[in-house]
């Protein structure tokens, strides 16, 4: 089973582009406007990098050293900037890096994004909100209040549904908080096992599904998914099975004709030991009942679960299916549809 994959995604700045003066002392900006730096000025080198891992991927970021005078070849604009009295710049590169938990995507089921503010002297200000497009890091300044002492101890307040996590510019010292278990969350190992030998269907006598075929991922516990945290001292353990069934063939007792039936519909419940999923998401983009295309039923569910250390790892998955008459053989006689029902016990982990 194949199963989606975002690719690593950048941050596009929309930054406010104040209209600057090309000299003089006052340049009309002001403490929390944005200017944007050159497209190739990147503040890694020489400043402290600092990571804030969020369900969707990891904000990459790095600040630069503070200053109060911006030459014309630092800005986007190409042209010199003063900070007013009693206020500095700090630059600021980052990357979001989507990819990190790739792996987790398909369970996240959010359009939330992160609320960020980069906090000087008391006073927050707050940065347009990461988006996930473009390639390459974005940089820009921030005019803070403050002298330059205080711009460079400056730290970022990252917010993500309701969960927030700080973290010290200049150290690279953070509180995570309820995030903190993202930061052991490693890349999930690419394993497909097959379940199809666990499934068990109750069929007449002389009937056979003989193309049905199930896959299951490995199961991983995760502290986000279906667009909620997990409640303190548990976690979220996500699975992803498919399972397909396409040509169901009953013979008639004389063994000289029969009908041929294609799964239509299908109807699914799963249980973690006694357990109820929190959440069923359905990947419409690989599943397909009826297949237009190549007939029966491809059906693709990533599965949530709230977990403790006492949850059961056996899953019991509960299908019914619809089937259609689809041909007639040897002069036989089958009703239009019919239904058979199936159960799937896997051991997960």
């Amino acid at each position: 089973m194949r199963l989606r994959r975002p690719a690593a995604a950048v941050l596009g700045l929309l930054a406010v582009m104040p209209a600057l003066a090309a000299c003089g002392g006052d340049d009309g900006v002001t403490v929390g406007d944005i200017i944007g730096a050159r497209q190739d000025d990147q503040f890694i080198q020489d400043g402290q990098k600092s990571s804030i891992a969020l369900p969707i991927g990891r904000l990459e970021v790095s600040m630069g050293e503070a200053s109060t005078e911006l030459d014309a070849n630092d800005t986007r604009q190409l042209e010199p900037v003063t900070a007013p009295e009693n206020s500095a710049f700090v630059p600021i590169t980052w990357q979001y890096d989507a990819g990190t938990f790739g792996d987790y995507a398909d369970y996240l089921d959010t359009d939330t994004r992160p609320v960020i503010d980069l906090v000087a002297d008391g006073a927050k200000y707050r940065l347009p909100s990461p988006e996930s497009t473009g390639e390459g890091a974005e940089s820009f300044y921030v005019l803070v209040t403050g002298d330059l002492a205080d711009a460079k101890e400056a730290t970022l307040s990252v917010e993500f549904d309701d969960v927030i996590q700080t973290v010290d510019l200049a150290t690279g010292d953070r509180e995570a908080g309820l995030a903190a278990p993202l930061y052991e969350l490693k890349p999930r190992k690419e394993r497909t096992a097959s379940c199809t030998n666990q499934a068990e269907f109750d069929l007449p006598k002389l009937a056979r599904l003989g193309d049905f075929s199930c896959n299951i991922t490995r199961s991983a516990d995760i502290p986000y998914a279906g667009g909620a945290w997990a409640p303190e001292g548990t976690a979220w353990r996500v699975v992803t099975i498919s399972t397909v069934a396409r040509r169901y063939d009953v013979i008639a007792a004389d063994l000289r004709s029969g009908a041929i039936y294609v799964a239509s519909a299908v109807e699914s419940t799963f249980r973690l030991g006694k357990e109820k999923p929190t959440k069923v998401i359905e990947d419409r983009e690989f599943s397909a009942c009826p297949d237009p295309e190549r007939g029966g039923c491809t059906s693709v569910y990533h599965l949530i679960f709230e977990a403790d250390e006492d949850t059961s790892e056996r899953l019991r998955v509960d299908q019914g299916y619809e089937l259609t008459l689809s041909s007639l053989w040897g002069g036989g006689e089958g009703k239009r549809t019919v239904e058979i029902e199936g159960t799937i016990s896997v051991k997960l982990r």
